[in-house]
């Protein structure tokens, strides 16, 4: 971690993410995100330990993007064994699919969204979701140059799952990381 790296605590986390502003919606995602960390979905850099006295404290980098991620998809009602596939690789992927928060920067001055689909594996013998594939594209990676958005969508969307979860990353980035400066 860098010196300059900002340390957040699941309260700070719990501000920037929370579809609420008010006390009870802060608290519900406090909770929510206590959850997550213990059930290893949220990484800290202190213990994990339920006891009172030391904060827990997180990376800023990758930590509130990763939660927002995790509060979106949960909204469809993904339990925490499902979120746990989606959770690893987003952490094991994470520099590559956001390679910083340059990303956000550069697609919210162009107007270009940036989608994140997610399609859990399946057991073929079982039906238990064993996995997690994510992909990440833009609007540019959907259509063919040259032609009309109406026309010659490329095979960027995961097409192999029967179903998957596909969020608008922008939107979220929006909401978390609002653009004062521009």
């Amino acid at each position: 971690m860098s010196e300059e790296q900002k340390l957040l605590t699941v309260k700070d986390i719990a501000k920037a993410i929370s579809f609420s502003e008010t006390e009870e919606g802060i608290a519900r995602t406090i909770r929510q995100i206590r959850h997550w960390t213990q059930s290893d979905l949220l990484r800290p850099l202190s213990q994990k330990a339920t006891g009172k006295g030391v904060p827990r404290v997180y990376e800023e980098e990758w930590t509130v993007l990763i939660a927002a991620i995790l509060l979106e998809l949960s909204r469809y009602g993904a339990t925490v064994d499902i979120l746990k596939y989606a959770s690893n690789s987003l952490y094991e992927d994470c520099e590559e699919y956001f390679g910083g928060h340059g990303w956000y920067v550069s697609t919210a001055m162009t107007d270009i969204n940036v989608f994140l689909q997610i399609s859990w594996t399946v057991d073929p013998i079982s039906g238990e979701f064993v996995g997690a594939t994510v992909m990440l594209f833009d609007d540019n990676d959907l259509f063919e140059e040259g032609y009309g958005e109406s026309e010659h969508v490329r095979q960027v969307i995961l097409r192999d799952p029967s179903s998957s979860i596909l969020v608008n990353l922008t939107q979220v980035a929006d909401r978390i990381y609002p653009l004062t400066w521009m």
